[in-house]
């Protein structure tokens, strides 16, 4: 079983709770808010270093041919032809 993954929100809140008496004491207003931004900061940081899930893209031109080409087919395949009409 893996290690939880902590974030630099987790991190900053037990931070605040092991070195600032968090909850009971906070930190000045201008400080607080300095923590907070930088927090944001490490989180964006976090989220453009993660790769892009489910961003797959296809060089296969004879694959991509096909796979139209099949479609295509397969909508011609329910073409219904009326020869039922007397003229």
């Amino acid at each position: 079983m893996s290690a939880p993954v902590s974030t630099p929100f987790q991190k900053t809140v037990s931070w605040l709770v092991a070195h600032a008496n968090f909850p009971a004491y906070r930190l000045p207003d201008k400080a607080e808010l300095m923590v907070l931004i930088v927090t944001a900061a490490e989180q964006e940081q976090v989220a453009l270093q993660r790769s892009p899930r489910f961003l797959v893209e296809s060089n296969n031109v004879a694959a991509d041919a096909s796979l139209k080409a099949y479609n295509m087919n397969r909508s011609l395949a329910h073409y219904v032809c009326n020869n039922g009409q007397k003229t």
